[in-house]
């Protein structure tokens, strides 16, 4: 039986108009995330409160081997990271939050300019390169990772997409599969593209995988690799290490991967990471868990489990990734500035993308 069942495309609403700030036309996007997440408060038996961004699939296993490791009862609240940053704004010093862990690192700087985190400087900080770190120590990057092509080898010759620019294609249109625009990792790839590229070429890359991709808009990336296995598209934009664990789980599947723009920039790269909330009831614990993420056993938890690229370069990447010095990657920075975010988000809204 074939491990990529059929999930059709959701339709969903554009960006809402109106609001200011870094992502706060993506607001109406994640009401309904956001409710979830101020409904009544838990009460936490724990010793350690995770807000995660990221997927529970990418939480867990690094929560596990953290409990196994300390002793230290720790339980997560995943959600949307915009709505958990909402949140950590609205609860302020009531929050039973410590640690605050995004799939988008771009996020956490919002949250440091919002006076949400507070600086912890890691044992283990020598070893993460300096562009992995947030101002002030208010925060660290955990794993990184890169925008990629994703295509069915019966249907597309990779030698014909060499650039993120050619799946704008009009010879594309009806055969892309793209994620709704909210995602976290949509807008740090366009704020990226707007530092490299400009905002005229950002403006037609928009319109046109907004063409090409129809109503093939999904709510995630998995879904998105896995039409393209089935062949209901032909190419898919996600994050590199969805396409690894699809392969993992089904050696055979017809895909295909493309780290654009080797020619030029470079393929997009964006970065996880994690912060210590400013009112962390439990911050020693807090402090703990960020040395065990930035520590070798933690980053192969990244590297093996996630088919992620650590962040610490003396922790080896799982051996299905490219080998260091293969793939050009664009500067991490380019995705971090908040003025790009405010355009990127403001130009899909431009586009009313799903």
């Amino acid at each position: 039986m074939s491990r990529f069942p059929s999930l059709r495309p959701r339709r969903m609403p554009g960006l809402a108009a109106g609001g200011s700030g870094v992502f706060a036309v993506a607001f109406a996007l994640a009401l309904a995330l956001l409710c979830a997440a101020l409904a009544p408060r838990p009460v936490w038996a724990a010793d350690l409160v995770v807000y995660s961004g990221r997927g529970e699939r990418f939480t867990e296993p690094v929560i596990q081997a953290f409990r196994k490791k300390t002793g230290i009862a720790t339980q997560a609240l995943v959600a949307d990271t915009t709505a958990l940053l909402t949140r950590l704004e609205e609860e302020g010093d009531r929050t039973e939050a410590d640690v605050f862990l995004t799939n988008y690192a771009g996020m956490l700087d919002l949250a440091r300019q919002k006076g949400l985190l507070q600086p912890y400087r890691s044992a283990h900080v020598s070893n993460v390169p300096k562009e992995f770190h947030g101002p002030d120590d208010m925060w660290i990057a955990g794993s990184a990772r890169a925008r990629v092509i994703v295509y069915n080898k019966a249907l597309v010759d990779p030698k014909k997409v060499r650039s993120m620019a050619d799946i704008a294609r009009p010879e594309w249109d009806g055969k892309l599969g793209i994620t709704i625009s909210s995602n976290a990792s949509f807008i740090g790839g366009v704020a990226a593209m707007i530092k490299q590229d400009g905002e005229d070429k950002v403006r037609r890359f928009l319109a046109g995988i907004k063409r090409n991709a129809g109503d093939r808009v999904y709510p995630s990336h998995t879904p998105v690799i896995s039409a393209v296995a089935r062949g209901e598209i032909a190419l898919g934009l996600v994050n590199h290490y969805y396409f690894y664990r699809a392969l993992a789980a089904e050696p055979n599947a017809p895909i295909g991967i493309i780290f654009p723009d080797q020619d030029t920039t470079g393929a997009v790269t964006t970065i996880t990471g994690l912060g210590i909330t400013r009112h962390a009831r439990h911050a020693a614990a807090a402090r703990q868990f960020v040395d065990f993420v930035l520590s070798d056993e933690g980053q192969k938890i990244f590297a093996e489990v996630n088919f992620e690229f650590p962040v610490n370069p003396h922790v080896e990447r799982d051996p299905a990734l490219p080998k260091p010095g293969t793939v050009k990657f664009a500067p991490v920075s380019q995705a971090l500035q908040t003025e790009a975010i405010d355009r990127a988000v403001e130009l899909i809204r431009a586009e009313g993308m799903q």
